[in-house]
C-alpha cells in the first residue's frame, strides 16, 4: 500500500521546527505552513507487515502534489465535488488535502453506506470523481452507477487491478504519479493561496437517524476555527500521538484527521476496529478521540475480568473504584481533597488504576468523547484511573465540538463550556441554540431545510434539549424529538436509561420505549462473550445469541441487571419489562448510524411486534 514510502524509525524524534503549532485562515494555508516548518518530521504511523512504521511530512506532501496534479488533469476545478468512499487511511487524508488545495469540495461516503444512500448522495452532490477503497466498495459503486446510467471515474486505493463491468476505474498508485513535480508544486501553491475562508471545504452528509441525509456545507473557515479552538482548549501539542479509528466520513473523525496540520499531533492508524485494544498497547498514544461505545466496551471487559477474579481481588477493585470516584468528584468540584481520601486514592492507584492505564498503553493522558452521551459513572471511573475523558458536544453542522470540558475545568454529567467565539442560548422550550464561526454555511441545495434550523438572526437550532449549570456548563438532557412523554404526562430522556443498560457487563445495547404508554419497556442485546462465559460457569452450553436470548436462566440474569438499572429511579422512569433480542444492533443492519448512535425509528419499526407484546 505504501511502497513509495520509506520505513522510518518509530522512535525518531520530531524536529523542533515542525513541532510548532501553525494557524491559517484556511485548511490549505495551514497545510502549506506546516510543510514549510519541516518535512522530516512524522505525520503518521501505519501498520505494515505486522509492525508500525512512520510516514513523514515530506512523503505526505509529495503524494498530495501528485494527486493534485492528476485531479487537474482529470478536469476537476474549484467548486467541483469529489467523493471519498473508504475506511480511514492515509490515502484518505492525501486525497482530501489535494482536493482542498485545489479549491474543490470533499464529499465523504461512509464505507457502510447502502446502495440507496450512495445513489442519493452521488446524484445530489453532483460528484465528478470518486476515490474508493477496494474491490468490494467498487462493486457497490458499480451497482449504483449502472442503475443510474452514470459514468463517474473511480480511483481505487487497492493495489490490485479492479475490473468491474460498468466501472471506469484506475489504480491510485498510477493516479498519483506526476512527471513535472516542480511545476505541479508551483501550481498547487498558487491555487491554494486563492482559497478563501468562506470557500466550501466539504459537504458532510448527516448519518440520518431519520429520513434522507442532508448535506451540511462546511467552509475552510469553519474547520480552521474549530481546530484553533479545540487545540487551544485541550492543550494539544506535537508531543501527542493519537490512535485513530473513527471514520473520517464522520465530522469527529474528520477534525481528528487535521490535528497533525494544526498541532503537529501524530496520527497512528489502528489496524481495524477489532484491534483497537492491542493497538493501544503497541502504539502507546497520549490522546484518544472516540465515541462512548469504545469506552463502554473497555469498561465492560474490565468488569468481566474482575467478576472472574478471586473474591479478594473483586473486593479490592470495588473499594478502589469507590475511592477513586469520591476522589475525582472532589477534584471536579474544585475543592481541597481531604488527606485521608488522598492517601486512600494513592493506595487504590497502586493496586488497581495503574494496571488499567497499562492496559491502554500506559501513556494515555487525555481522551475526548463525543457523538453521543457518556454515562457519568463511566467518566468518573476513567478519571479515577488517571485517564481524563473530556466529554464534548457538537454536530455535523457545528464542525464537531462546539462545547467541551477542559482538562482543568470539567464537571461530570455536562459537556463543558463553549469554545472560543461561540455563543449559546437556551430557547423557552429548552432547545439549545448556537451561533459562531464553527456553525455551517447551509444545507447543500436545500434552502428549506436550512431555513428550518436557522433563525433570522443567525442562531442554529440544534434539536437538542439542555440547560446551563451554575458553573456555566452545558448539560444535555435529550434530543428534542426523542423525548418520551408517557400517558401520565411525564417527560423522560431515553438516552439516560440506555446508558444505564449499557453499563451492565452482560448487556451490549438497549432501546427504551414508552411514548404515550403507561410504562417504559426496553429492547436489549447481550454482551455475548460475557454471557457465554457466565453460562459455562453455570453448566450451560449456549453457543448462539438466539439460544442465550431464550434461555430462562439468562432471562433471570438480565432481570437482576435491570434491578441495578432501575435503582434510584422514580417509578415512572423505571423500566418495567424487557425483551432480549437474538443479535446486537449493528451499522450493517441499519440499526446504528456509522457513529454508533441508535436509529430509534428503524429499530422501533423492525421490532414493533416484540414491543407490543410487552404491553
Amino acid at each position: 500500500m505504501w511502497s513509495q514510502f520509506t520505513e522510518g524509525n518509530p522512535g525518531k524524534p520530531v524536529s523542533k521546527a515542525a513541532a510548532l503549532p501553525v494557524d491559517g485562515r484556511t485548511l490549505a494555508e495551514a497545510f502549506l505552513r506546516r510543510v514549510e516548518l519541516g518535512r522530516d518530521s512524522r505525520i503518521y504511523r501505519v501498520k505494515r507487515e505486522g509492525h508500525y512504521v512512520d510516514i513523514n511530512w515530506g512523503e505526505f506532501y509529495e503524494a498530495v502534489v501528485g494527486v493534485y496534479a492528476n485531479l487537474r488533469a482529470r478536469g476537476i476545478e474549484p467548486g467541483d465535488r469529489v467523493c471519498i468512499f473508504s475506511n480511514s487511511r492515509p490515502e484518505w487524508c492525501i486525497v482530501d488535502m489535494a482536493v482542498l488545495c485545489l479549491g474543490a469540495v470533499t464529499v465523504p461516503l461512509y464505507q457502510s453506506s447502502n446502495a440507496d444512500d450512495i445513489a442519493y448522495i452521488l446524484d445530489h452532490c453532483g460528484a465528478k470523481l470518486i476515490f474508493a477503497e477496494d474491490e468490494t466498495l467498487c462493486g457497490r459503486l458499480a451497482e449504483v452507477l449502472v442503475k443510474q446510467d452514470k459514468k463517474i471515474p473511480v480511483v481505487v486505493f487497492s493495489n490490485q487491478a479492479v475490473k468491474i463491468e460498468g466501472l471506469d476505474a484506475v489504480a491510485y498508485d498510477a493516479f498519483r504519479q506526476v512527471a513535472d513535480f516542480a511545476g505541479a508544486e508551483q501550481q498547487l501553491v498558487r491555487t491554494a493561496q486563492t482559497v478563501e475562508p468562506g470557500t466550501p471545504a466539504s459537504i458532510v452528509y448527516t448519518s440520518g437517524t431519520t429520513g434522507r441525509p442532508k448535506g451540511a456545507v462546511l467552509t475552510h473557515g469553519n474547520f480552521a476555527a474549530e481546530l484553533r479552538s479545540v487545540i487551544s482548549e485541550v492543550h494539544l501539542t506535537n508531543e501527542d500521538m493519537t490512535l485513530t479509528f473513527l471514520p473520517f466520513a464522520h465530522i469527529f473523525g474528520r477534525v481528528e484527521s487535521y490535528l497533525p496540520v494544526f498541532a503537529g499531533v501524530t496520527l497512528a492508524f489502528a489496524e481495524n476496529i477489532n484491534t483497537v485494544a492491542s493497538d493501544l498497547r503497541e502504539v502507546k498514544p497520549t490522546l484518544l478521540l472516540s465515541v462512548p461505545r469504545i469506552y463502554e466496551k473497555i469498561y465492560a471487559k474490565i468488569q468481566n475480568d474482575v467478576e472472574n477474579a478471586p473474591r479478594s481481588k473483586r473486593e479490592i477493585f470495588r473499594w478502589s473504584v469507590k475511592t477513586g470516584r469520591d476522589y475525582v468528584q472532589v477534584l471536579s468540584e474544585k475543592k481541597r481533597v481531604p488527606i485521608a481520601l488522598a492517601l486512600k486514592y494513592l493506595a487504590a492507584d497502586r493496586l488497581v488504576f495503574s494496571k488499567v492505564r497499562d492496559k491502554v498503553g500506559g501513556r494515555l493522558r487525555l481522551t475526548v468523547s463525543g457523538g453521543a452521551p457518556l454515562d457519568p459513572d463511566l467518566c468518573r471511573f476513567f478519571h479515577a484511573c488517571g485517564i481524563k475523558i473530556l466529554e464534548g458536544y457538537g454536530l455535523t453542522e457545528t464542525s464537531a465540538a462546539v462545547v467541551v470540558n477542559r482538562p482543568e475545568d470539567y464537571q461530570f454529567s455536562t459537556v463543558g463550556k463553549p469554545v472560543a467565539d461561540t455563543e449559546i442560548r437556551i430557547a423557552p422550550d429548552g432547545e439549545i441554540l448556537l451561533r459562531g464561526p464553527v456553525v455551517f454555511k447551509e444545507y447543500f441545495r436545500n434552502p428549506e431545510a436550512t431555513a428550518e434550523v436557522m433563525t433570522p438572526d443567525g442562531w442554529f437550532c440544534t434539536g437538542d434539549i439542555g440547560e446551563i449549570t451554575e458553573r456555566g456548563m452545558l448539560k444535555i438532557t435529550d434530543r428534542k424529538k426523542e423525548l418520551i412523554v408517557t400517558s401520565g404526562g411525564k417527560n423522560i430522556a431515553p438516552q439516560k436509561l440506555e446508558n444505564r443498560i449499557k453499563s451492565s457487563r452482560f448487556l451490549s445495547n438497549g432501546m427504551v420505549y414508552g411514548d404515550k404508554r403507561k410504562y417504559l419497556v426496553a429492547l436489549v442485546t447481550l454482551n455475548e462473550p460475557a454471557v457465554r462465559e457466565w453460562a459455562q460457569g453455570h453448566g450451560l452450553n449456549l453457543p448462539s445469541a438466539a439460544e442465550m436470548a431464550e434461555n430462562p436462566k439468562v432471562v433471570d440474569l438480565v432481570k437482576q441487571e435491570f434491578t441495578a438499572v432501575n435503582d434510584g429511579l422514580a417509578s415512572y422512569e423505571s423500566i418495567k419489562k424487557f425483551k432480549i433480542l437474538a443479535g446486537d444492533f449493528t451499522v450493517e443492519s441499519g440499526e446504528l448510524t456509522p457513529s454508533l448512535k441508535l436509529k430509534r425509528k428503524i429499530v422501533t419499526q423492525r421490532y414493533l411486534p416484540q414491543i407490543e407484546a410487552l404491553y
